[in-house]
């Protein structure tokens, strides 16, 4: 693995992806304990990028780092790109070399005398005389990453721990309130402080130093500054002296975040980038200033989707890069289970519908259900990760049947199921339930049992368009896409009031179902992976000739 001052930056050209793998508004890393849903999913277009790159071998690449990351090799383990080259910055900062993963636990650090541990289903608890001391958080991958002291049961003090076996930052509390936060070299060295009451960082004159280089080879750098007003600023010294080390040809991958483009405006001006928009990421937020300095020296700019370029022109128009549509997600030739099942799955996705063509479409099909196929059932498509979302949805709905004069139990949570399965006549039938998937492993899943996608969205959601594609099932939508070939792989309505007549088409018929999934296949080859490669071998190509 490569890391801090990585040879293979000296040898060809190479892309560098700076991702936006932060919490919103801070340099910290997203890392959560392992019993919390995630709110938003993990995969983003630098993930698919890194993946792309690293599997398929398009172009010498590393991932530059920015965020303060101290579980970042679990997080590329999860992401399946483990052994991808990487520098950090936070690493170089805090001085510490190329390590990596160590097996540690909670038992490995001191303790005071006489303390007991208490096993609760979702943390541990240190308990010292009888009141509780501490409590060890533990990550997705049941690595701790997490212990927060407690005295008089009032938090103050959160301690992080790096992944490779050490104390990474510890953030110190008064009267419940974050109010300094230390960073650590591996050897328990502080290396500066950031105080939160103005954000100002303070560096520790006996370690006023940061890494250039790797291993051996490392040299320690003097921080120009014993006090910088902000985090931003230590952050832009050490990339600089980082850049040192690129080669004016390099291109530099940023992802479009409002958070660290004043930065990268400053610390990239005159360099080759590209710039990556993700629509979950940017989409409706508008661009920053830094972020409009950045659009105007890029050599070239990579939106997700069509409607994401269109935006891009409209939001900043005049810009002279040229723009490449590059799915971040490619098509895969899979096959689902929804032909083996009872029932006749729909899948409708409501997160971005407006509320009266929910209202409209839940009675639609209910009537469908009710009126022509006993079969089918609606699965209630939501991302939210809102621990209300499920209740709020089907309220929603259970309203709208109630006002077309049905009824309301039509949509309900599943019951539990007695020994000898459910007596159906005892329970009203059940059409409607909520499907929730936050990341997109569980949009994969789900998708292996429906038999049609419903997404009357005015922007569809992209994952699930190239998911039914890859899987074969049959799409409907309201507002044409690049993955919807009206009459092939679905259908395009032109009125709300088609749609029952559109679902039973593909329900109804064996032969119909299979015609859009031989369509969906010819259509996904357009979006394979050997095609991302040419896609993006094009930018690195175009960037090119842009700087010669």
């Amino acid at each position: 693995m490569m890391h801090i001052g990585s040879s293979c930056r000296r040898g060809g050209t190479m892309q560098y992806f700076m991702p936006a793998w932060h919490a919103d508004g801070s340099w910290m890393e997203n890392e959560q304990a392992w019993y919390r849903s995630r709110k938003v999913t993990e995969f983003d277009d630098t993930v698919k990028q890194v993946q792309l790159f690293f599997r398929r071998h398009v172009a010498p690449f590393e991932i530059c780092l920015l965020d303060f990351s101290p579980n970042f090799r679990h997080f590329l383990h999860r992401q399946g790109v483990l052994h991808a080259p990487w520098w950090s910055c936070f690493d170089a900062m805090q001085g510490i070399g190329a390590r990596s993963m160590q097996t540690f636990s909670f038992h490995d650090l001191t303790w005071p005398e006489g303390t007991e541990f208490v096993y609760s289903p979702f943390a541990v608890i240190a308990l010292v005389e009888g009141r509780k001391y501490a409590q060890i958080e533990f990550g997705e991958d049941g690595n701790m990453f997490r212990v927060d002291l407690f005295r008089g049961d009032v938090l103050v003090s959160r301690n992080l721990y790096d992944d490779r076996g050490f104390v990474s930052c510890q953030i110190s509390y008064q009267d419940g309130a974050a109010v300094r936060e230390r960073y650590f070299a591996e050897d328990g060295t502080w290396k500066f402080a950031r105080y939160l009451d103005d954000g100002h960082v303070v560096i520790n004159h006996r370690s006023a130093w940061f890494l250039h280089g790797e291993g051996k080879t490392a040299v320690r750098v003097p921080y120009r500054q014993e006090r910088y007003g902000s985090m931003d600023e230590l952050i832009s010294e050490v990339l600089q002296d980082f850049l040192a080390d690129t080669s004016s040809s390099d291109a530099f991958v940023i992802a479009m975040d409002s958070w660290h483009s004043k930065v990268l405006s400053e610390v990239l001006e005159g360099r080759r980038t590209i710039l990556s928009f993700f629509g979950r990421r940017n989409g409706g937020r508008g661009i920053s200033e830094a972020g409009r300095k950045l659009l105007a020296g890029a050599s070239s700019i990579v939106a997700d989707t069509r409607s994401d370029a269109r935006e891009i022109e409209e939001l900043a128009g005049g810009i002279a890069a040229p723009i490449h549509v590059i799915t971040p997600y490619e098509a895969r030739v899979e096959v689902g289970m929804s032909l083996h099942l009872h029932v006749q799955n729909i899948l409708l996705a409501v997160d971005a519908l407006d509320a009266d063509v929910l209202d409209a479409v839940a009675v639609e099909l209910a009537a469908y259900v009710l009126g022509k196929n006993r079969q089918a059932r609606v699965c209630l498509f939501t991302r939210s990760a809102a621990f209300e979302a499920p209740a709020r949805i089907l309220q929603k709905v259970q309203d709208a049947l109630a006002a077309a004069g049905m009824d309301p139990a039509l949509a309900q949570e599943p019951a539990g199921v007695a020994e000898n399965g459910p007596d159906e006549g005892d329970t009203p039938e059940r059409i409607f339930t909520v499907v929730r998937c936050v990341d997109e492993l569980h949009v994969s899943r789900t998708m292996r049992e429906q038999r049609v996608v419903v997404d009357l969205s005015e922007v569809p959601d992209q994952f699930l368009q190239i998911s039914a594609m890859s899987m074969g099932v049959p799409q409907i939508a309201m507002h044409p896409t690049e993955y919807v070939a009206d009459g092939r792989n679905g259908k395009i309505l032109s009125e709300l009031e088609d749609l029952p007549a559109v679902v039973d088409y593909y329900l109804e018929s064996i032969e119909h179902f299979n015609e859009a999934q031989i369509a969906s296949y010819d259509l996904g080859e357009r979006f394979s992976s050997s095609e991302l490669v040419k896609a993006w071998k094009e930018v690195i190509s175009c960037g090119e000739h842009a700087r010669d």
